[in-house]
């Protein structure tokens, strides 16, 4: 019965973040239902008796420049504008978790993993690597398993190369030069799976916060100037799962990410799978007002799984930049059991 409640108090907890879920400093990702771990600690080991590996590629607002071409103290247009190509956000991001088990592989005790990821915006770059551990608690006879457990690392941030035109080109506090800081980074989750959940198969949840230490960044500007940025705490809520259509060779794969840190973020993905094997769908962000609709396609063969996805931006960016694309590629593969020795029984001289 106690599990019974703890499944019923995380499906509410889901439902009471969804109505309140604020601006982003941790990248995002188009394919999130695939790349659960790069935001819930608690999503790893995910699958049964398999160790995955998943990795992405996200290109944000393609061909966007910083461009100056009217001069900032007068407002005049100016003829020699100054140009920073491909200063747009580029992510890469690597998962790789398993579980750990007991008693020849039957009783599942948890999972752990290691997420990394490089993110870089304009002259702006974080890069992060974070061991994560979760612990598994079964609910209802293994038809559901609760996994808790939190995540610890490092967050380094920093300037790049950091080509600015001030308004004042002598404001110290506009860095000339490169300059970056690091400190320990903290997260936790909770992420709930069950087999079957009314019409849903494969239902999950999750409920995390990254950050959760809230660190200050020192950076070293010009004259020695310190300039100070502090890292927000950034909640998640996650939901989706696989509702069979009447056509049992599809079956339709809704998500729905929500993401707070100074206001909403909803991604919603609606995927169609077809015969298990090529996947296709649209996908909905809305941030403050309506940011993007996606394109996903998809493919799978075995235990690999590819997807491609095309962001359309509907935000004043459009006029700058022609979409964002993301590739993402995920292998789950088994450890090869060890078979116990056969044994040799050897007869003694008197039995021959």
């Amino acid at each position: 019965m106690k599990n019974v409640y703890i499944k019923y108090i995380l499906i509410l907890t889901v439902i009471g973040m969804a109505g309140v879920s604020k601006a982003q400093q941790d990248p995002y990702y188009t394919h999130f239902k695939f790349l659960k771990q790069s935001f819930n600690p608690a999503s790893v080991g995910e699958r049964d008796d398999l160790i995955c590996v998943n990795g992405v590629w996200h290109s944000q607002w393609r061909n966007y420049n910083d461009e100056t071409p009217v001069d900032r103290r007068t407002g005049n247009v100016n003829p020699d504008a100054q140009i920073q190509e491909n200063v747009a956000p580029t992510t890469y991001a690597l998962n790789i978790s398993g579980q750990i088990t007991s008693n020849e592989g039957k009783n599942k005790l948890g999972a752990v993993g290691i997420s990394v990821y490089d993110d870089e915006l304009g002259f702006m770059k974080s890069t992060t690597a974070r061991l994560q551990a979760a612990l598994f608690i079964p609910v209802q006879g293994n038809f559901g398993r609760l996994a808790i457990g939190p995540e610890l690392g490092f967050y380094q941030f920093g300037f790049v190369d950091p080509k600015f035109y001030p308004r004042d080109p002598n404001d110290p506090k506009v860095p000339k030069t490169g300059s970056n800081d690091v400190n320990f980074d903290l997260g936790f989750g909770a992420f709930y799976k069950q087999r079957r959940l009314g019409p849903v198969e494969d239902f999950y949840a999750g409920l995390s916060m990254s950050h959760l230490t809230a660190p200050a960044y020192d950076l070293t500007s010009t004259q020695d100037v310190i300039i100070t940025f502090n890292q927000e705490r950034h909640w998640y809520v996650l939901a989706g799962g696989t509702y069979p259509l009447n056509n049992p060779s599809l079956e339709l794969e809704p998500s729905v990410l929500i993401k707070y840190r100074a206001k909403f973020q909803v991604d919603l993905n609606t995927t169609i799978l077809w015969n298990e094997t090529a996947r296709a769908g649209i996908g909905y962000r809305q941030w403050g007002n309506i940011d993007a609709v996606s394109v996903l396609l998809g493919y799978v063969w075995k235990n690999i799984t590819v997807g491609y996805s095309y962001d359309i931006t509907l935000s004043t960016v459009r006029t700058v930049s022609d979409g964002t694309h993301e590739f993402m590629v995920a292998y789950c593969f088994g450890l090869p059991s060890i078979e116990p020795p056969t044994p040799i029984y050897k007869r003694g001289t008197r039995h021959l």
